[in-house]
């Protein structure tokens, strides 16, 4: 049985003559007498009795009539669903981030272009992005470091530097990385980037840390850093302002973190994906015309 077969019954079943079948469906008549006659004889069943002037539907093809109907409207169904995927009015874009703050300018100018596409963002640090971005649990993963691997396509999201912060009253504006190691710091579960650039830069100066409560989450650090608990350290994009935190410049350590969108180069070509790597391609753009030129020496 095959889906031509299934499909000429279907158009004789509907039209109740080959002949009209075969102009509804692009065939020759004898073509579809042939889908037919293999479809009866594939299963030594009659599903027409051949009349004068038409054919009409036995018991059995009326029966059969029945899951075809369903068939096609599913097919059709299908290929709808299929279609406005394609034109991207209809799907969900998956996308995990450590912190949205970078990603959603992007995904503000996505959802005017593609209203009808749902977003849906889920938080992690950097190591477990990567785990859900290879597990096909997300989209995208907004990723503080640039990743190596040739099965890995990426786009610049944005660019900030390292500051620390403390609990507002801390009478300091500035902080050296030896006075920030001999403080009590407030850091992030392993697998944090900003933690690793720390701990990075203290081993190659010599420093060690005294005092280090670790603690998951980027809203539990500021909570506990409010407290009183300790220094954090964060990008300064994502550092939050408010009535009990305070920001403080490094006075001998200038450290860049950029962000990155990062997804599977074996779906970049989905249409979804696409249309995102697409637009931050567009904005790349626009940053690079709209940045002034070196001057002459």
């Amino acid at each position: 049985m095959s889906h031509a077969q299934l499909k000429a019954f279907h158009a004789v079943a509907r039209s109740g003559s080959f002949s009209r079948a075969a102009i509804a469906v692009g065939l020759t008549q004898p073509a579809i007498s042939d889908h037919v006659r293999k479809l009866e004889e594939a299963h030594g069943v009659q599903l027409f009795r051949r009349l004068p002037r038409g054919v009409e539907l036995t018991d059995l093809g009326r029966r059969l009539l029945a899951l075809t109907e369903r068939l096609f409207e599913t097919e059709a169904e299908v290929d709808e669903l299929l279609s406005r995927a394609r034109g991207l009015r209809e799907g969900t874009l998956l996308i995990g981030a450590d912190a949205a703050v970078h990603v959603l300018p992007l995904l503000a100018r996505f959802r005017k272009r593609y209203p009808a596409i749902a977003l849906k963002l889920t938080g992690g640090n950097t190591a477990s992005l990567m785990a859900k971005l290879e597990g096909f649990e997300i989209d995208f993963a907004v990723l503080a470091e640039l990743p190596t691997s040739p099965a890995l396509r990426s786009r610049p999201l944005s660019e900030s530097r390292l500051i620390a912060f403390a609990p507002a009253g801390f009478g300091q504006k500035t902080l050296s990385l030896t006075e920030l190691a001999s403080l009590p710091l407030v850091l992030r579960e392993e697998g944090s980037l900003t933690r690793r650039l720390v701990e990075q830069e203290f081993a190659r100066r010599g420093l060690r840390a005294r005092n280090v409560l670790e603690i998951e989450g980027r809203e539990a650090a500021a909570e506990a850093v409010a407290q009183g608990l300790g220094i954090g350290v964060v990008s300064q994009s994502e550092f939050a302002a408010s009535a009990h935190l305070i920001p403080l410049e490094f006075s001998d350590w200038h450290a860049p973190m950029r962000e990155w969108l990062v997804c599977l180069e074996s779906r970049a070509g989905l249409h979804m994906m696409r249309a995102l790597l697409d637009l931050t391609d567009e904005e790349e753009a626009v940053k690079r015309r709209r940045k002034p030129p070196k001057p002459h020496r």
